[in-house]
């Protein structure tokens, strides 16, 4: 057997001190052992669930869910399924986390160049806005928030501005396009992303023709002036064709004894409260990554920026953010994923939140069922999230280097 293992040689090399068959080895076997335990744990729960009669399974999930759910952007009603209450609440935790990273993102960017503002005043602020909301606890921000809105006056007594905006302790009434025609409104929302493509295509048309030739070619006003013209001459088209606009602008107003608001669009109070604590806090992280990643750039760069003409805003716009993103980027993506999953405290404020929801289901379904797809539906959002921001790592990575 010795002889064997003497005689058996990777790249003149002995397998048993060859490094690269030793990693390899080692990977292989880990894997094996990472499948093994895993398969052991999950086969336990089984046994576990099956030993105490815990009931399990998924056909619930045609059955009429019979619970109102109190905010919801998709239509429902209670006679609608599990599975189709799961997607609504799927779709109000959906919403939260796209708004919440797109607005803590601005406001951290914000803050966080604000941080290395020369003026004094600006960057003390910044510093206190840094450490106050990083080091309090989200719950308290979210608890806070809620309480600041409940304060507001009732739906009878709240403010009106205009007789177009009114805000209570309901939540913000303003006006919203609605649609007049299904087909219409489709066709019309299909041109204009048609009309976006198109001004983008030019803008980088034009940007190239402006590097390459170096004449003033204004590459992004071009470009939202195509897809204006594109998108108005598509509403124009589609109007006198279906004799009517494809959307209108409904207004609220109050009806009924209670004076509820109807029409236009209402952002529910609790939505408000769970928006502001997300992104107060979500951006104050993402603030000392920017400030973190702006001040990696050489600072060589900024002043050759500066002795060749360029103001302070141009060099951080055209020379030190691009840099930056390379290192701003990674650490931004979990900030994005920690929102998404941060999102799951709603229920503490009454939001009807995925988590929200599903510990309500869990009533009359089964728990275990329940939460597997609550881990699910959340590492799916957590995966979309990650890769979309590691496509935009290794563009801007590219585009820098």
């Amino acid at each position: 057997m010795a002889t064997i293992l003497r005689n058996l040689t990777y790249q003149g090399i002995p397998i048993w001190r060859n490094i690269f068959v030793i990693q390899w080895a080692s990977q292989i076997l880990s894997g094996v052992l990472v499948v093994v335990l895993v398969g052991w744990f999950f086969v336990n729960i089984g046994n576990a669930i099956q030993e105490r009669d815990i009931p399990y399974g998924f056909s619930f999930l045609s059955r009429a869910y019979q619970t109102p759910i109190g905010q919801h952007f998709l239509a429902y009603k209670s006679s609608d399924s599990f599975l189709y209450a799961f997607v609504v609440a799927a779709t109000n935790t959906i919403v939260v986390s796209i708004v919440g990273v797109i607005l803590a993102t601005v406001l951290g960017i914000i803050v966080g160049i604000s941080r290395m503002s020369g003026n004094w005043i600006v960057s003390k602020a910044a510093l206190v806005y840094i450490e106050f909301f990083r080091n309090v606890p989200l719950l308290l921000h979210l608890f806070f928030w809620f309480y600041i809105v409940l304060a507001l006056p009732p739906v009878r007594q709240g403010y009106v501005i205009a007789q177009r905006l009114y805000i209570n302790n309901g939540g913000v009434s303003f006006p919203s396009p609605s649609p007049t025609n299904g087909g219409l409104a489709a066709t019309w929302v299909l041109a204009a992303v048609v009309a976006v493509i198109i001004g983008w295509v030019i803008r980088r048309w034009l940007a190239r023709r402006e590097r390459d030739t170096g004449v003033a070619s204004y590459p992004l006003a071009a470009g939202c002036a195509a897809a204006v013209v594109v998108g108005a001459a598509a509403w124009l088209i589609l109007s006198a064709a279906g004799g009517a606009a494809p959307f209108v602008i409904s207004q609220p107003e109050p009806h009924g004894t209670f004076g509820r608001i109807a029409g236009g669009f209402t952002v529910p109070g609790g939505l408000i409260a769970l928006l502001i604590g997300l992104v107060t806090y979500t951006s104050s992280f993402i603030a000392e990554i920017v400030r973190a990643g702006v001040q990696s750039v050489g600072r060589g760069q900024t002043e050759a920026s500066r002795a060749v003409g360029l103001s302070a805003m141009s060099t951080l716009r055209d020379i030190t953010f691009p840099q930056a993103l390379r290192v701003i980027v990674p650490p931004l993506i979990s900030q994005c994923l920690n929102l998404t999953k941060n999102s799951s405290l709603a229920g503490a404020i009454g939001y009807s939140d995925l988590t929200n929801v599903a510990k309500t289901m869990t009533q009359t379904a089964p728990a275990v069922s329940i939460f597997i797809l609550i881990m699910a539906a959340y590492l799916a959002m957590s995966l979309t999230f990650s890769l979309i921001g590691n496509l935009y790592n290794r563009h801007s990575r590219f585009t820098a280097s």
